[in-house]
């Protein structure tokens, strides 16, 4: 296993009088909605920096198979969540931090990071927690409108958080405003459908086409699945079976058996139900609608300049998801439908008011698109790199 990415997305290596790479650590991860803004500043910064890279996660997040499958080593914390479990769990979380302290001690004495980057989840806390403490050059990336536990008590001492939106100065001690941090595929396919706006071409608009396609709706309840979301839906299929409908259904693994089930029921709609999706732009590229939970994720939505209904988990630490969905929904980018309101019925009826008026979908559509403010992880890379004065590592 290697510290860095694939040898041929490295530059030619320098001579032996060359400054060492710089030794980046970015600690967190648990959900995608951490994991991929952290990815994304990594690479963004190693495009600009001779750059070394190591994870710090836990055996249970996504960070488990995302980080090795990517070329990085990952260090794995003996951490558990404290929020929204029982107090069982809370106390055998509790006990574990000691272990994790020690173990996050070990990693920052023996690899000795010029930076560490904290992206917020369980296992970024310990880890970010000893190197403020030690003096390490501490930077924090928030995703959300409204930040989450770990992030909103180290915002108080990192020097440098990088943030998603105006408005967080009283829960951060210097919040820089760079939007949220998007998977460079992503990034791309973006900037590409861009510039066919900016010179339109005779050809096929690169957006579904109400006449000529069905209309697709994609579920992505997130890298778990959302089973209120996936259980709405299903409920609502029978008034599908007769239209012009294609699906993707990203169900999650835990509910993956039992949504696969209910569409054998429906062997004539076209629909494909899934554990997770790893191209995500070909699916934003070619969805009319998302229906989704609300985390940072909604950030690719906007890139891509698609419309969704947003369903907020309504546990959510510092009720992030709710804000950043009344952010897209003010914006008339998005539709919020609380969860307590949802239903099969009440899903649907949302569904219908988009399905059946294009100009209200291109209009949200648009709305969603001017959102988007460019490539949050370059410019993260060049606030972080101009902050900590780390020009001497640059590979230009």
């Amino acid at each position: 296993m290697t510290d860095k990415m694939p040898r041929d997305s490295k530059t030619s290596s320098k001579s032996a009088a060359s400054p060492k790479p710089l030794r980046l650590l970015v600690a967190g991860g648990g959900t995608g909605g951490h994991l991929f803004p952290a990815i994304a500043i990594a690479q963004a910064l190693q495009n600009k920096l001779d750059l070394e890279i190591r994870f710090v996660g836990s055996d249970k997040g996504i960070e488990a198979t995302k980080i090795p499958a990517l070329g990085f080593r990952l260090y794995k914390l003996q951490v558990a969540g404290l929020y929204r479990v029982g107090k069982v769990k809370k106390i055998l979380s509790l006990l574990k931090l000691p272990i994790a302290f020690l173990q996050s001690l070990a990693i920052l004495l023996t690899y000795r990071p010029n930076l560490v980057l904290g992206v917020g989840g369980y296992a970024s806390g310990p880890l970010l927690l000893v190197a403020l403490f030690l003096g390490f050059k501490v930077v924090l990336q928030e995703q959300n409108a409204s930040p989450g536990m770990t992030n909103r008590f180290l915002g108080r001492y990192a020097p440098l958080t990088l943030a998603p939106f105006a408005g967080l100065e009283e829960i951060f001690k210097n919040p820089v405003v760079v939007g949220n941090p998007i998977r460079k595929e992503i990034i791309a396919v973006a900037a590409q459908n861009l510039k066919k706006e900016e010179k339109p071409t005779k050809e096929v608009d690169f957006r579904p086409n109400f006449d000529e396609r069905p209309f697709h709706i994609a579920i992505v309840g997130g890298t778990q699945g959302a089973r209120v979301i996936n259980r709405a839906f299903c409920g609502l299929l029978d008034n599908l079976k007769n239209k012009k409908v294609k699906i993707t259904h990203q169900a999650g693994k835990l509910d993956f058996e039992e949504v696969t089930e209910i569409y054998k029921n429906y062997p004539h709609l076209d629909a494909e139900v899934t554990i997770f999706i790893d191209d995500m732009a070909d699916l934003y590229q070619n969805a009319n609608l998302i229906i989704s939970r609300a985390g940072s994720m909604v950030a690719e939505f906007n890139a891509m300049g698609r419309a969704s209904i947003l369903i907020p988990i309504p546990q959510a630490s510092g009720d992030h998801q709710k804000q950043n969905a009344l952010k897209l929904a003010e914006a008339g980018a998005a539709v919020l439908l609380e969860q307590k309101d949802l239903t099969p019925k009440s899903l649907l009826s949302e569904i219908e008011k988009l399905w059946g008026n294009p100009e209200a979908l291109r209009k949200m559509e648009k709305a969603s698109q001017g959102l988007f403010n460019g490539d949050a992880a370059a410019q993260g890379a060049d606030v972080i790199i101009q902050f900590f004065e780390l020009t001497q590592f640059s590979k230009k």
